[in-house]
């Protein structure tokens, strides 16, 4: 199991000074998307591994924001919890950062992300949704290779094949449950992945159960804005 488990070199020096502004920012989105039950932590999933995890970038080149590695779960984002990712290369497998704690073990594939979108203010949700997951392939949503596993730079190459320069949802097919949505602000952010959340539930109720009369075809629109 690779959840959790940081698979890129990094450097962490001391954390930047507008770091609880930062926390700020990315804490109501974080409540958001544990309401929505796509990040946080379950004692009987993921060996009680938080799971998930935010971040959002200005676009102007200088970086962006994510939250620390397994802080998924905290009611509260302090300054100690977030990581400022200055720069990174998926030719190194590496990030330079600041922060008190590690970044998030889905860092490059947040930056691959941020990277697709240059010049333009960004939101990463990294959400676990097993639905979602299950139901990419039938709804068409994009699905990265599935011998790209969770945290590594084949990860992190996949995203950047599907990343566009608009809003989307990409389902992480080598990371169990895992989906990526991202906009240009926390609340585009939070409505593609609850899009998606519906159209999932939506699929499920139109799928004949055994033994049940056949329905009609569930169909739904990739989640992608421009």
């Amino acid at each position: 199991m690779t959840e959790a488990v940081i698979q890129f070199r990094y450097t962490l020096a001391s954390a930047a000074p507008d770091a609880a502004a930062a926390a700020a920012m990315l804490a109501p989105v974080l409540a958001a998307a544990q309401k929505l039950g796509v990040m946080g932590r379950d004692a009987a999933r993921y060996d009680g591994l938080a799971f998930g995890n935010l971040s959002y970038g200005s676009g102007d080149g200088q970086g962006f924001w994510i939250t620390a590695t397994q802080t998924a779960d905290l009611g509260r984002l302090s300054s100690d919890d977030v990581v400022r990712i200055d720069g990174w290369s998926l030719a190194e497998n590496s990030v330079t950062a600041r922060g008190t704690h590690p970044p998030s073990s889905e860092a490059l594939s947040h930056a691959a992300i941020h990277g697709a979108r240059p010049g333009r203010p960004t939101w990463v949700l990294h959400g676990h949704a097993p639905s979602v997951w299950s139901a990419a392939e039938a709804l068409g949503w994009p699905v990265t290779d599935p011998a790209a596993a969770n945290g590594t730079l084949a990860m992190a190459e996949a995203v950047t094949a599907l990343a566009e320069a608009g809003s989307g949802l990409i389902v992480m097919g080598g990371h169990t449950d895992g989906v990526l949505a991202y906009a240009g602000d926390g609340s585009a952010t939070l409505s593609l992945f609850a899009h998606a959340l519906d159209c999932a539930r939506g699929l499920r109720a139109q799928t004949p159960q055994p033994g049940s009369p056949q329905t009609g075809q569930f169909h739904a629109r990739p989640p992608h804005r421009h």
